[in-house]
């Protein structure tokens, strides 16, 4: 395997030649200089190199041995290791008295880009096999039990055990945000947890849970995920799957929920889909125009209430349970003009919010409404 390639063997020349203000050469591990500070020689051949690719240790040229020698000036060449085997070699330009000092740590130096090099790819490939396979969990395509198995098994995931997909959408979605969203919060997952980028650049986690689990495990992801994205991110949380198959429900839960929780409750930073299952279903009739008819009697409400105060009255009346008294100091009105209030949305509707029945049938018509916009 080649580790050293053009890009990274660049990479390392300019970060050593800010330690030392010498040329550095890098050469992979067939003599050939791949990243220098010296662009005229990119391509040669470095005898010097292939003298430490022999005998595997560190090799000192003066003047005249570089004359003897093809595409070499004086200067060290030192081995790069990597995994206990020499992948490359670098070599500082200079005479050797004057550079011998420092020469193990530009060494050093090469070694720790190469791996923080290798280490980072393999952090980006960890990454695209597990969205590979969280887009595949959360597709309507057929799945294929074979590939999912065998990909998970790389990554050392159980997929068999149960899991709750939560989805983080946040206003810029570019990638340069994506990348930087999953920094932040992929230290607070767990090794059987994944992580994944959909089509749409929503970011999904497939939280795994004990099977009895009470669902205090994803609420406390949850709440550390708002706290190391910053809280500028909309979280939807879904319902258990205790199935692979049964992921794909979770997750468009977890969607349904952020759709309708962020219009009933904008200023909310998470919703999860146990919290709106009533408003989610009835949000499935604001998309029908016959099923929107037959509650077009709150919108008299809203076009002859004087500045809204009808709907914001009802709203109150929905969030104190009907307590007069509740509702009238919450509005900082008297009872008699509450008393007034509700009469009129009464004469305006058709529905009475004192009776049950009513109630419930102008309450539906809210959220109808509400979802719409």
């Amino acid at each position: 395997m080649q580790f050293l390639t053009y890009e990274l063997a660049q990479e390392i020349v300019e970060r050593t030649m800010k330690i030392i203000n010498h040329n550095i050469n890098v050469m992979n591990d067939e003599g050939i200089i791949i990243g220098s500070g010296d662009d005229g020689r990119v391509n040669q051949l470095h005898d010097g190199a292939l003298f430490v690719l022999n005998q595997g240790k560190s090799f000192e040229i003066d003047k005249s041995t570089a004359s003897s020698m093809t595409g070499t000036k004086p200067g060290i060449n030192l081995p790069i290791h990597f995994n206990n085997q020499i992948v490359g070699v670098i070599g500082i330009t200079g005479e050797p008295e004057q550079i011998r000092n420092y020469a193990q740590l530009v060494k050093m130096a090469a070694e720790l880009v190469l791996e923080q090099s290798l280490l980072l790819e393999r952090v980006q490939w960890k990454q695209r096999l597990q969205s590979e396979i969280v887009n595949r969990l959360i597709s309507e395509k057929e799945l294929s039990e074979e590939w999912i198995n065998e990909r998970a098994q790389f990554l050392g995931v159980d997929l068999d055990q149960p899991r709750i997909a939560i989805v983080l959408e946040q206003p810029d979605n570019t990638e340069l945000k994506i990348q930087e969203l999953i920094r932040s919060v992929q230290f607070e997952l767990e090794k059987n947890d994944l992580i994944g980028v959909t089509f749409n650049n929503e970011i999904v986690i497939l939280k795994a849970v004990a099977i009895k689990s009470d669902e205090n495990e994803s609420a406390s992801l949850v709440n550390r995920l708002l706290k190391a994205s910053g809280g500028k991110i909309q979280i939807g949380i879904g319902s258990m799957a205790e199935s692979k198959k049964e992921i794909i429900t979770s997750y468009q839960q977890a969607k349904r929920a952020i759709f309708v929780g962020s219009k009933l409750q904008p200023n909310q930073s998470q919703y999860d889909y146990k919290d709106y299952y009533l408003e989610i279903m009835l949000e499935k009739l604001s998309q029908d125009n016959q099923e929107r008819k037959m509650f077009s009697f709150y919108q008299k409400m809203i076009v002859e209430g004087k500045k809204g105060e009808l709907v914001q009255t009802f709203k109150a009346y929905i969030k104190e349970n009907g307590e007069l008294n509740k509702v009238a100091e919450s509005l900082f009105i008297h009872r008699n003009t509450l008393r007034y209030r509700l009469e009129k949305i009464t004469e305006l509707t058709g529905k009475d919010p004192r009776n049950i029945m009513d109630l419930i049938e102008l309450y539906i018509a809210m959220l109808i409404n509400d979802m719409k916009t």
